[in-house]
């Protein structure tokens, strides 16, 4: 059952969704980029990337090692693909190619499919670099992109203004973040929904998707009543709506394009690119300033019913190339009508 909140809640979300118009030109209704895809992983960038097309960006870029890059060619042709990251360049080399790349995004993912090796982690620290140095691009963070989170906090700490950056965390990699971040006080055998404000406010007060039988959402702040049916206040927003019965790899990489997009459209929205379609910037502070919470919760909500609608249609068969079919027909349910 559609509660009152969370239909309250997803019809703000639905304020930051550009409409199909021919008045915006090519990349105005999002240019998303996924830094990941090492030589062991192709499937996680792809899914990231493709689910961020389906989902209705206008360009996704994937930034990845050349091995993982050669076989992503062949997955879609609709991807743009750079093979940029070699561990046979220099590290003064990828950054040079990655600051020309990053300074076309709305968006960057970092994570899916990254790995854990030296060179890749490195690849990913000179990326959250440079992202802190735009103050116009957002980050979703996910998979061993958390890795890089959990054993250097630095890199998504001490960024400008009101925090760009949403992590994406599973039941195991909260944990972890939880032990690194042990000294802020964060007992991990806590309740979701106490530890959840906490590791936000150790990190800064960046937006967590915390994973989960229910989605735990928060900044480490009060969510202004805005967000409220009943004004009330609290650290934390709650998603629980259905989703499916099983759960395959891939799916996370599916949330985090999916955010990345909201990401980019609110971030657009209250620059004001929505102008000229009949989207003036928000006259609400509130929404302006947390542009992230709204991302995050429409992209948990979407995200459970893509499971749901996978469960529904192929049962334990369910892949997640199924869900990538799918993505089209469950935002149109969700978020249809936004057309001129």
């Amino acid at each position: 059952m559609v509660t009152k909140q969370h239909a309250h809640l997803m019809s703000l979300v639905g304020k930051m969704i550009p409409p199909v118009s021919g008045k915006l030109h090519k990349g105005q209704a999002g240019r998303v980029g996924v830094l990941g895809g090492s030589g062991d992983y192709s499937g996680a960038p792809f899914f990231s990337s493709m689910g961020a097309m389906r989902f209705g960006c206008d360009l996704a870029h994937v930034i990845c090692e050349p091995t993982a890059g050669a076989v992503i060619k062949t997955y879609s042709p609709d991807l743009i693909v750079h093979n940029i990251l070699d561990a046979k360049r220099s590290q003064a080399e990828i950054r040079k190619d990655l600051e020309g790349i990053l300074s076309r995004l709305h968006v960057l993912i970092i994570g899916p499919g990254l790995g854990r090796d030296d060179h890749m982690q490195s690849c990913a620290r000179i990326a959250f670099e440079l992202a802190r140095e735009n103050d116009q691009m957002s980050v979703v963070v996910d998979a061993d992109g958390l890795w890089l989170v959990q054993n250097d906090p630095s890199v998504v700490m001490d960024w400008p203004g009101v925090p760009r950056i949403v992590l994406t965390p599973n039941v195991m990699e909260f944990k972890r973040l939880c032990q690194k971040m042990a000294s802020m006080n964060i007992d991990e055998s806590g309740p979701a929904t106490t530890l959840c404000p906490k590791l936000a406010r150790a990190l800064q007060n960046l937006t967590i998707i915390q994973k989960g039988p229910t989605d735990i959402i928060s900044n480490g702040l009060t969510i202004p009543s805005d967000f409220f049916v009943n004004k009330k206040e609290a650290e934390y927003l709650e998603e629980s709506s259905e989703g499916g019965l099983k759960r395959v790899g891939g799916q996370g990489d599916i949330l985090s394009g999916s955010t990345g997009v909201l990401m980019a459209w609110g971030s657009e929205w209250v620059r004001g690119t929505y102008e000229p379609v009949g989207m003036p910037p928000p006259a609400s502070k509130a929404l302006a300033e947390n542009i992230p919470l709204l991302a995050a919760y429409g992209a948990s909500t979407f995200n459970r019913a893509l499971s749901k609608r996978g469960w529904e249609t192929k049962k334990r068969a369910m892949v997640t190339h199924d869900l990538i079919e799918l993505v089209g027909p469950v935002y149109e349910e969700l978020f249809g009508d936004h057309d001129t």
